[in-house]
């Protein structure tokens, strides 16, 4: 006499082989998101506004004269040959600058203002990214642009780093990130 074995139900063992296989692939697109790249560090530096002290923006020759009929500052006058700025307004300190626009001084390459405050930014291009001093901190070098809520300034004003202790119009700006429970965000700008 032959049995026969009565099939077995398969189905279970099936369904537990592809809920593995996609907890594996879950994973494994988990990992490849949570490493730190540009995407995070653009998102991480434009995600809210960052405080600012101080630090140095330039300004084209249209955006001077603009503030300049806008009230921002006063027109420009030269102190002397190689030395011109342009008196702040109270209007212009409504705007968050922070102290006389100068037009031109020796070693400055284009006019600028100095800015004290909370600003959105725009991140033009991430120039590197290195570890920090422990797994949760980046230090991201960055072009970045500050926005202004103003008809003069209808880019965001590039925002100027720092090269051998001097501030730098062709100089990326560093930034110091530090990861959180909410996610990557500016910690400082360091100089």
């Amino acid at each position: 006499m032959i049995l026969f074995e009565p099939e077995r139900n398969t189905t279970p063992r099936i369904l537990t082989g592809i809920a593995a296989a996609s907890l594996i692939i879950l994973c494994i697109s988990c990992k490849a998101s949570s490493e730190f790249n540009e995407d995070i560090a653009k998102d991480s530096i434009e995600n809210k506004p960052v405080t600012l002290e101080g630090e140095q923006v330039t300004l084209t020759e249209g955006q001077i004269q603009c503030g300049v009929q806008s009230e921002l500052w006063d027109a420009p006058s030269s102190v002397s040959p190689d030395r011109a700025s342009a008196h702040l307004g109270a209007n212009g300190r409504n705007l968050k600058f922070n102290d006389d626009v100068i037009i031109r001084e020796p070693g400055a390459t284009r006019p600028y203002v100095q800015v004290r405050g909370d600003f959105p930014l725009q991140v033009d291009s991430i120039t590197s990214i290195k570890d920090g001093e422990d797994k949760s901190t980046k230090l991201v070098e960055a072009k970045v642009g500050i926005k202004i809520d103003n008809a003069c300034f209808p880019q965001p004003l590039p925002l100027m780093g720092v090269r051998h202790g001097n501030f730098s119009a062709d100089t990326p700006v560093v930034f110091h990130l530090r990861l959180e429970d909410s996610g990557w965000h500016v910690d400082k700008i360091v100089h």
